[in-house]
């Protein structure tokens, strides 16, 4: 099962730090990222949001399909379903990738809005979806890195475990 964890780091490029060693445990199978966003304010305040775009594949790839489906019902009553699913898939390919689009950028102004009210200036946080089958080791991976996990799904014992590598104790 996957969890949540948001952690904001001193440092604008910390999180990315972080970001690269749980990728780096990705491609060793030890950790699956369903979901990425990292968020950097800078000296000035301006908040930057970076993320997986899972949801807009998701879009295009929905949208494709129920496109592709109903473009060929259409075509067969017409008489040319081939030409109903070429014409259904790039419709559905195009309204749902904006449809994931749209609804991502939703999900990320209410994350931006959240955890930029934690975040001071020249900092940085990560947000993470997904689920670890060697908890010890990326509990060693975050250790030292002087985060603060603001929001989580985690168990309490697993959550303080994470605050304690954190900050390095």
């Amino acid at each position: 099962m996957s969890d949540l964890v948001v952690i904001v780091f001193e440092g604008r490029h910390t999180a990315d730090e972080a970001l690269l060693r749980l990728q780096k445990m990705s491609m060793d199978w030890e950790v699956d990222l369903d979901e990425v966003v990292v968020m950097t304010r800078d000296k000035n305040g301006v908040v930057r949001t970076r993320n997986s775009d899972t949801l807009t594949a998701a879009g295009f790839l929905g949208g494709t399909s129920l496109g592709a489906l109903t473009g060929t019902l259409i075509g067969a009553m017409a008489g040319n379903p081939a030409a109903g699913f070429i014409a259904g898939s790039a419709v559905g390919a195009g309204s749902g990738t904006l449809a994931g689009m749209l609804d991502q950028a939703d999900e990320e102004d209410a994350l931006a809005a959240r955890v930029g009210a934690k975040m001071g200036p020249d900092s940085s946080a990560l947000a993470v979806i997904g689920w670890s089958n060697r908890p010890s080791k990326l509990l060693g991976e975050l250790e030292g890195m002087k985060g603060e996990v603001i929001e989580t799904s985690l168990s309490v014992s697993d959550e303080q475990e994470l605050r304690t590598a954190l900050s390095g104790s």
